[in-house]
């Protein structure tokens, strides 16, 4: 007969912008919630195609797969088997709406009520088509928990042009 304790089912919704710096959040939630098991899903914004085609040939799987790196699915392997007792499933979804109240919507489909959010900003993707959901979390969840995040650099220096000086090739005095 099974005698050990039965945790209790969490689900936390968690942004990403597909970077291993994002995935502290999810271990910052393993470590804070030891006595549940823990639906995990990374949440990021994407902006849908403008065109008919693109919405007629749009997949979410295809844009999560381009998005993910060697690194990225390999940190969080390393999670889900150093974490095996705490996390049940890591799943990443795409929040496609654009207010406040279709976040809530989505919210609820995945039946999350906790969230785990970087302090000191929000996350980063250089394309256009991606969107932070860091705002809507905060607004619409109803625990959040704010983390302080270490960054390899900071958000805004990522946005910074890097101009290389020009050399004129060929000229001599």
């Amino acid at each position: 007969m099974f005698t050990g304790k039965i945790k209790e089912m969490k689900n936390i919704l968690i942004p990403t912008d597909f970077t291993v710096e994002s995935l502290q959040l999810v271990e910052y939630a393993t470590l804070n919630h030891p006595e549940s098991m823990l639906n995990i899903t990374l949440v990021a914004g994407f902006h849908l195609p403008q065109s008919f085609w693109g919405i007629a040939h749009y997949s979410e799987r295809e844009q999560v797969n381009n998005q993910l790196s060697e690194e990225f699915n390999a940190f969080r392997r390393r999670l889900v088997i150093e974490h095996k007792s705490t996390i049940n499933n890591i799943t990443i979804k795409l929040f496609t709406g654009v207010t406040a109240y279709a976040f809530k919507n989505f919210l609820e489909q995945l039946e999350v009520k906790d969230a785990v959010v970087p302090k000191d900003g929000f996350l980063y993707n250089s394309s256009r088509s991606w969107f932070d959901t860091t705002v809507f979390l905060r607004k619409t969840v109803s625990h959040v928990v704010e983390v302080a995040m270490e960054r390899a650099q900071k958000v805004s220096e990522r946005n910074i042009l890097v101009k290389k000086p020009v050399q004129a090739i060929g000229f001599t005095k």
